[in-house]
């Protein structure tokens, strides 16, 4: 099965490049190939789910290439759940769109496809900075899809987005550079080896590489203070493209809980738990912030996205408390809510439409 764990990956990635170069003027034929791929991905992703459930963890060396030097692919329970999840919501939301809003704009399904590919490697990767260049291909598929339809807030709340995100990789290059230098490696697992021989002296290195990595995934989880970004983006997003954005933040909450849990962790010595006292008081108060919006929001979208803030605000102080029992109570709330936000964003847009200008 372990050459099956590319799949995810490269199905999307070999749709998407299909549709634009073979399909791109009509839009019936990108749908029927948007829709089979997508179907074609929750039948892997489930296979790889069973799989995995009965398995260890299985590794993926592209080219062969070993640990830590090479692109590792890693599946284990977490990461099949989490692009079967991603696959299952990517199906409905792409039956959706199919209705009209892909004729809104221009290579909706290329785009969505890039996405699904980004989200997926991001699960996948066992390596840091992999798992950068699957952030970076899942963004820049978003900017796409958030300026999908065009409009003047819609373009304003896209520059927004754009600017953080582009801010946010930056920041990322750092850190990673940061860890390589004091550690030697970037695959998550030999992190977790290197880090507890790091020397007294680079420790202070270390230790800030990893927290101005942990800012980074904070502001793609949109966690306080730096969820500015989230409420404009998700309430002008289109409809689709908004309940696709649900996985979005759980991918900053899987790398949180995926590098600060493997790497950074009970064996860490000085550095075990880094993450904790400084997520768990964010969360708490990010999960205040994302309800007192729900009540003071004056339109639908803006609750919607205000919900989706306080629900990483609980997901967040389940995983902040790094126990088993919290992680799996975090990770059966993580699957629902992910859904919940999709299907009220989308449920959100059949309501404005017939509300008109008071939705």
């Amino acid at each position: 099965m372990g050459n099956w764990i590319i799949v995810p990956i490269v199905l999307p990635a070999v749709m998407a490049a299909l549709i634009v170069l073979a399909v791109r003027h009509d839009i019936v034929l990108q749908r029927i190939f948007s829709i089979t791929a997508t179907v074609a991905l929750v039948a892997v992703t489930l296979a790889l789910v069973i799989f995995a459930d009965g398995n260890g963890p299985e590794m993926y060396a592209l080219s062969n290439w070993p640990a830590p030097f090479g692109i590792v692919l890693v599946l284990d329970r977490l990461s099949a759940m989490m692009v079967l999840l991603t696959a299952v919501l990517g199906l409905g939301v792409v039956l959706f769109a199919s209705s009209e809003w892909d004729k809104r704009g221009q290579h909706f399904h290329a785009l969505f496809q890039f996405q699904l590919m980004g989200v997926n490697g991001a699960f996948l990767t066992g390596d840091v900075f992999n798992l950068f260049v699957f952030f970076e291909v899942l963004l820049i598929a978003s900017y796409g899809l958030m300026l999908h339809g065009a409009g003047a807030e819609r373009l304003k709340a896209g520059m927004q987005y754009i600017v953080i995100n582009l801010t946010g990789s930056s920041l990322f290059l750092v850190g990673v550079g940061m860890i390589y230098a004091v550690t030697g490696t970037l695959n998550m697992a030999d992190l977790a080896i290197q880090v507890p021989l790091v020397a007294q002296g680079d420790a202070a290195l270390l230790r800030a590489g990893a927290l101005i990595l942990l800012l980074v995934f904070c502001v793609k989880a949109a966690l306080v203070p730096v969820h500015f970004w989230l409420p404009g983006t998700y309430a002008n997003a289109p409809a689709p493209v908004a309940a696709l954005f649900a996985i979005m933040t759980k991918v900053g909450a899987y790398s949180i809980l995926r590098v600060y849990s493997l790497g950074f962790g009970e064996n860490a010595g000085d550095m075990a738990w880094l993450a904790q006292p400084y997520i768990l008081p964010a969360a708490i108060v990010t999960l205040a912030v994302g309800m007192i919006g729900v009540l003071a929001a004056k339109r639908l979208n803006g609750l919607i996205a205000f919900s989706v803030i306080g629900s990483m605000g609980t997901l967040l102080i389940s995983i902040a408390l790094f126990t088993p029992e919290s992680i799996s109570a975090g990770l059966y709330y993580l699957l629902h809510s992910t859904f919940a936000g999709a299907a009220l964003f989308l449920i959100g847009d059949l309501v404005a439409s017939r509300r008109g200008q008071y939705g």
